[in-house]
């Protein structure tokens, strides 16, 4: 028996396949239609769409057959996806030195008969095919070749508009964040901006009944507050500029060596990480492609939150990781800290949250932006924490 070969473009191919998300919901009424047709125009016992991943043959609708899928290595499919453009077919399946000796073949369901059209995107990659099969050795006539071709043109028109059905609803997610983030900083500004104008205008007002030629220590004290008002003031409308700016920013792509950012947050933090003996591990990072500045950005809140929110009870660890997938990176920062109350896990993203109980003197902005760029990025972000024993946050980052 022969193995088929693997596409040259394999890692693409798959890339292509998984963002269709096909695997989520096998039952498709609509698919189930198109085999049905297929099996009655080629005149066989069974009909298939079928979907090739890294180990398996997957069928998505099928006509005369109970299985759910099989292995790739036996697969007819995995050697007609090597010839996108091309019918594959096999008249004679038990005289043919390829297939004669296949377990599908000499056993159930004891193929004889196929053809099968790939199945392919708009890039050109081949996802899976639509094949009719017989247990009786068949010619197609050019009719029923044409009308395969032409139901695995219409399977594929299906999985196109799939495909644009996932991007809206994803746009659509990503348009709703954005548009409840802005609410929420229209109302934060509204609210975190007033005490300290408040008090620039009351202190103001008080001058205005000083002796305009000479001003006192008290009024040297009220300029003194204004300018601590002002300063909190500035502070709070840098962390917004940066955080509205993100949507807007061009992102620039390019090789990230993350060990050698860690190492310069190492260095930022340098004098608490040696007076604390904080511990951080980051052994095997490998090197990733992405915005070398906005994944800085990220990874010094996640490394500098760490450190603010460590426990009192015990000397800090944390751990940078990266998990090598198919088509994008994980990335995560684990902690032995504080962590998270169960009841703030879905606060702690909101803009200028902060724990009512939490001394930090920051504006509450470092994991809203956090999660904003790694949308901008294409990416998730998701965390998992236990009270009082650290937490763990993760996001991904698309190849």
């Amino acid at each position: 028996m022969k193995k088929p070969k693997i596409p040259q473009n394999e890692l693409e191919r798959l890339k292509a396949l998984n963002s269709l998300k096909l695997f989520d919901n096998l039952k498709d009424e609509d698919l189930d239609l198109i085999t049905q047709l297929a099996s009655d125009i080629c005149g066989t016992k069974i009909s298939l769409v079928t979907l090739i991943d890294t180990k398996h043959q997957i069928f998505k609708s099928k006509v005369g057959l109970e299985v759910d899928k099989t292995s790739r290595d036996v697969a007819f499919c995995a050697h007609a996806i090597n010839e996108p453009k091309k019918i594959f077919i096999v008249n004679d399946a038990r005289l043919d030195e390829r297939f004669k000796d296949n377990p599908l073949v000499t056993g159930d369901p004891n193929i004889a008969f196929y053809a099968g059209m790939p199945l392919i995107n708009k890039d050109g990659f081949a996802l899976g095919t639509l094949c009719v099969i017989d247990s009786k050795p068949k010619v197609l006539s050019s009719h029923q070749i044409k009308a395969l071709k032409s139901l695995a043109k219409l399977v594929q028109k299906l999985f196109e508009s799939r495909k644009k059905t996932i991007d809206l609803e994803f746009m659509k997610e990503q348009l709703e964040l954005h548009r409840n983030q802005a609410d929420e900083i229209a109302y934060s500004i509204a609210h975190d901006l007033k005490n300290p104008l408040d008090s620039i205008q009351g202190f103001l007002e008080l001058l205005k009944h000083e002796n305009e030629t000479h001003l006192g220590d008290e009024a040297l004290k009220y300029i003194d507050y204004a300018k601590q008002s002002t300063h909190k003031m500035t502070d709070l409308i840098y962390e917004i500029l940066a955080f509205a700016k993100l949507s807007n920013a061009s992102v620039k792509y390019e090789m990230v060596e993350v060990g050698t950012i860690i190492e310069n947050i190492i260095d930022l933090n340098l004098p608490i990480i040696k007076s604390e003996e904080i511990e951080i591990k980051f052994d095997n990072i490998s090197t990733i492609k992405t915005s070398k500045l906005l994944f800085s950005i990220v990874l010094r809140n996640l490394i500098g939150n760490a450190i603010k929110f460590r426990s009192p009870d015990r000397r800090l660890k944390i751990e940078v990781s990266i998990d090598d997938k198919s088509d994008h990176w994980i990335v995560g920062v684990t902690d032995n800290g504080n962590g998270i109350e169960p009841q703030n896990l879905d606060k702690i993203f909101r803009p200028f949250y902060k724990e009512v109980k939490s001394s930090n003197n920051g504006v509450g902005m470092g994991l809203a932006t956090c999660k904003k760029i790694i949308l901008t990025l294409g990416g998730k972000f998701d965390v998992e924490s236990k009270f009082k024993e650290g937490s763990c946050f993760s996001f991904s980052i698309p190849k």
